[in-house]
């Protein structure tokens, strides 16, 4: 009977050492897995950070015109319903300026009347003469003066004996004061031209960059 007792309890130990060595080794299974899993978790986010450039070059964005743009800009003192404004498609670069270039055509008959280059970074226009030949866009043969000066309405400026003040409004209006307010009013600007709101005072800007007043007030102005 007391062997059956002692068989009985080692029986049993035996079974209470198993489970606790299994469940030793379970638990230390389940540590390691987490462990490679944490150690593969860092060594993937490492990699993912190494991989992203330290400059992202596609975010750099080219400050040239495009054509369209400079389109736009050559459309703004040509008369569209006139003439066509076509895509001279020349790779034009000149003392490494870069310009887009178009050919100005009758709407009529389809004939040239001239070219336009662009400059790609400042938007400045120039008469193309082709062959890598550009010069002044006054030169350009509908070049007019009342509608291509690039007029500034503001600033000091004086005839020798009175000083011309001009605050602009907007884009297109200014206010004028002679000798600090004694004589001024209100301008909208067209072109060179400009006229005061309310009585005959007429200021043209000229290609030099003085300005005649004519009318009620008369003088030439000078920066």
């Amino acid at each position: 009977m007391k062997k059956n007792i002692v068989s009985a309890l080692l029986a049993l130990t035996c079974v209470f050492s198993m489970t606790a060595c299994n469940k030793t080794k379970t638990d230390a299974s389940s540590s390691e897995t987490e462990s490679k899993t944490s150690i593969q978790s860092e060594i993937g986010s490492s990699t993912s950070a190494s991989t992203q450039p330290e400059n992202n070059q596609d975010a750099i964005v080219s400050n040239e015109l495009s054509v369209s743009e400079a389109r736009d800009i050559v459309a703004e003192t040509i008369d569209t319903n006139t003439y066509l404004i076509l895509d001279g498609k020349t790779n034009l670069e000149i003392d490494s300026n870069k310009y887009h270039t178009f050919i100005i055509a009758n709407k009529s008959d389809n004939k040239a009347v001239g070219q336009i280059a662009v400059d790609c970074k400042t938007g400045e226009k120039f008469n193309y003469k082709g062959e890598n030949t550009i010069e002044d866009y006054s030169n350009f043969k509908l070049y007019d003066p009342k509608v291509d000066i690039q007029a500034s309405w503001e600033g000091i400026l004086t005839d020798g004996t009175r000083t011309l003040e001009l605050l602009p409004m907007d884009d297109k209006s200014f206010e004028y004061m002679i000798d600090d307010g004694e004589d001024s009013g209100i301008a909208q600007a067209t072109g060179n031209t400009a006229k005061d709101i309310s009585r005959d005072v007429t200021f043209t800007y000229g290609e030099d960059g003085s300005i005649t007043i004519s009318g009620e007030i008369t003088g030439v102005f000078t920066r």
